[in-house]
């Protein structure tokens, strides 16, 4: 039986809380709010991953160890030259979150001939390069690069970009910069011919002897060779990849160092970078 104090107390509800209370919901604020809490949390999954991955049994080991063990490039213009350069920057990075110190990192420069057998010795922990020669299920490789290479030509005269056909393109074999190379003959369809090399000194020597018109390679690699009365194009074939590479027992480490590369491309460090260091091209 209803009593009065009861149609009271059920009036009461129905002024809080009518039937078509749905309806009368602010709709647009509510939807509002619901989005900007989406982008806050995507937001923080995006600018502090680094955090969790930090706090594992793989990094507590590294940490115990004391060293980051790096495999560096050698004497490739702004990327390491006499210890200076984009790779040396980042391993320093790398060490600052790692050990909170910048001295944590111990660079070791390989090449594309030694880094092979520098990793399968354990020799460095990761390397950062092209994949010229570190793929497959033995090694693992950050999604994100860390810089971005153009492949240009040199040469001692160059044609325009739309003039390569029928021109002798030297590249080394089995590279990144070969396989941009083909790829544009591919795409072009104008005849160019591709002419493969061991060596950057094999390749530069018959270029000096006019066998070649041109040789292809990513831009940092063309100013490490480049001589006085060379020069290089300022249209690029394609671009080179350059990536942080572990071996496959590495997976922590190579998420930390993924979610730390998109960070840092997010808030400028290593836009910065590659200004200090004259990496920036205009891929025209």
């Amino acid at each position: 039986m209803e009593t009065r104090f009861n149609k009271k107390v059920q009036k009461h509800r129905r002024r809080l809380l009518p039937d078509n209370w749905q309806e009368k919901l602010p709709l647009r604020p509510v939807l509002f709010l619901l989005g900007l809490l989406v982008v806050v949390f995507l937001a923080i999954l995006v600018n502090q991953p680094a955090d969790s991955y930090l706090n594992n049994a793989e990094i507590d080991v590294l940490r115990k160890k004391g060293t980051l063990r790096v495999g560096v490039d050698e004497n490739v213009y702004g990327l390491n030259q006499n210890g200076v350069g984009l790779e040396p920057a980042l391993c320093m990075a790398l060490s600052q979150v790692i050990f909170n110190s910048q001295d944590g990192c111990e660079m070791t420069p390989v090449s594309r001939h030694t880094v092979t057998w520098q990793m399968e010795e354990g020799n460095v922990d990761v390397t950062v390069m092209s994949l010229d020669k570190l793929t497959g299920k033995k090694y693992l490789v950050t999604e994100a690069p860390f810089y971005r290479d153009p492949c240009v030509l040199m040469g001692y005269s160059l044609p325009e970009k739309e003039d390569l056909a029928e021109k002798r393109i030297g590249v080394l074999h089995n590279t990144d910069a070969n396989r941009v190379l083909s790829q544009y003959q591919q795409d072009e369809e104008n005849g160019l011919a591709i002419v493969t090399y061991a060596a950057y000194y094999d390749m530069l020597v018959a270029l000096r002897a006019g066998s070649l018109d041109a040789v292809c390679m990513p831009r940092s690699q063309a100013l490490s060779h480049r001589e006085k009365t060379m020069v290089i194009s300022p249209y690029a074939l394609g671009t080179v990849d350059y990536h942080v590479i572990g071996t496959s027992e590495e997976k922590d480490l190579i998420t930390l160092i993924d979610s730390l590369l998109v960070r840092w491309a997010q808030d400028g460090t290593l836009r910065a970078w590659y200004e200090a260091y004259d990496l920036l091209y205009d891929l025209s």
